[in-house]
């Protein structure tokens, strides 16, 4: 036996703790609670955050439009026929020939009773016939000033590329009138090497228009003569697919309701603005006027 257990004091044994130890020690707390506070902030800010989510508007599917399209009403669906004027017919041939050979031997014009008859006859039918004021002719809607002529687009890009991006993701047109009379168009804008082909302006049926103001005239420009399609002429116009003259007709038509306007033929003018979102391009009615 030891002499300390000889003498009744067993010896202890302590762990013990330094300074170093305890500085350590608290340093690592501190960033735990650090840590913990900062992560309850991140779960505070972004489940307050509201994300607004894009909703996207039906297109009304419309009519295409035409400069000379026909007008008018009509309050008999058909036109009145043959059982409307029964005693009105043709005379024979024959009868007619000898009619002929009367009025030469005789100087003067032999008119049978019949064709006298057919004559009062004619118009006196029970149908009440076609009330239709004359339209202009043609097929599709007429309205008081026609879309393309009313809307305005006004597209500030940040450079002519952002232009370029823009008509491609529209599958919109630059188109210069030839010297030829024939069409140059120039698309897929945004490459290195747009392409470009030529066609007849008889068999164009889309909307378009000149480039408004601001940046969009000189850009349609630098890039008609980066298509090679600018030396062809003078004129150089935008061409729009149906698919975008049918949003910015639902773009239109929404906001007129806003403003309690229900009528087409009372809009004058509508300027619509282009605005990037994420990729990509969607229009937005700024200003609109009424008759």
């Amino acid at each position: 036996m030891s002499s300390d257990t000889q003498h009744g004091t067993p010896k202890k044994y302590q762990l013990t703790v330094n300074t170093y130890d305890r500085t350590a020690t608290l340093l690592i707390a501190l960033l735990i609670l650090v840590g913990a506070a900062v992560s309850g902030l991140l779960v505070v800010f972004f489940a307050s955050r509201q994300f607004p989510s894009i909703e996207p508007i039906p297109v009304v599917p419309v009519e295409a439009t035409s400069a000379n399209a026909n007008q008018g009403l009509a309050d008999e669906p058909d036109p009145p026929g043959v059982e409307d004027a029964p005693d009105l017919t043709e005379p024979q041939l024959q009868d007619t020939l000898d009619a002929l050979t009367a009025a030469v031997s005789m100087n003067e014009v032999l008119l049978s009773d019949e064709m006298i008859d057919a004559e009062k006859e004619a118009g006196k039918g029970k149908g009440l016939g076609d009330s239709r004021m004359a339209g202009p002719g043609g097929d599709g809607v007429v309205e008081r000033v026609p879309r393309w002529q009313r809307w305005k687009i006004r597209f500030e890009p940040d450079s002519a590329g952002d232009f370029a991006q823009w008509l491609d993701y529209h599958k919109i047109e630059i188109g210069v009138l030839g010297r030829d009379n024939q069409v140059h168009y120039a698309y897929e804008l945004g490459s290195s090497s747009p392409k470009s082909r030529t066609g007849d302006p008889r068999k164009e049926t889309r909307g378009y228009t000149s480039a408004a103001d601001g940046p969009m005239p000189s850009l349609t420009n630098l890039l008609a003569r980066k298509a090679d399609i600018a030396r062809h002429g003078t004129v150089v116009l935008l061409f729009y697919p149906f698919e975008v003259e049918s949003i910015l007709y639902t773009f239109e038509k929404k906001y007129a309701e806003q403003h309690n306007v229900t009528n087409v033929n009372a809009l004058r003018e509508t300027v619509f603005t282009v605005v990037k979102e994420r990729g990509k391009y969607t229009f937005q009615v700024i200003d609109q006027k009424y008759f």
